[in-house]
């Protein structure tokens, strides 16, 4: 698992985030996932940790449950379709 977080070519993926989203919000993105993929190089499991804590963070703050958080960003994902052709093999 870790040599495919050390190989993983974080660029193409950016382009794609550049072309298809909000300018600011594509940098916010593109920063993000710098950041986890930086975890995951470190400890590919602790990305498991960084997604419990995020979400935990999320919840605290917005006075929600965990639960409410995944379902908010669950209704929010792009649909399977579009992650297959699109943003799956950017991951490949």
């Amino acid at each position: 698992m870790r040599d495919a977080w050390d190989e993983f070519d974080l660029e193409p993926l950016a382009e794609e985030l550049r072309r298809t989203r909000d300018p600011v919000d594509a940098e916010r993105m593109i920063w993000a996932f710098e950041r986890a993929l930086g975890v995951g190089r470190v400890e590919p499991r602790m990305v498991e940790y960084l997604l419990a804590a995020s979400v935990c963070l999320l919840a605290g703050a917005e006075e929600e449950s965990p639960r409410d958080i995944l379902e908010r960003f669950f209704r929010r994902s792009i649909p399977d379709q579009i992650w297959q052709e699109r943003y799956q093999p950017l991951f490949a």
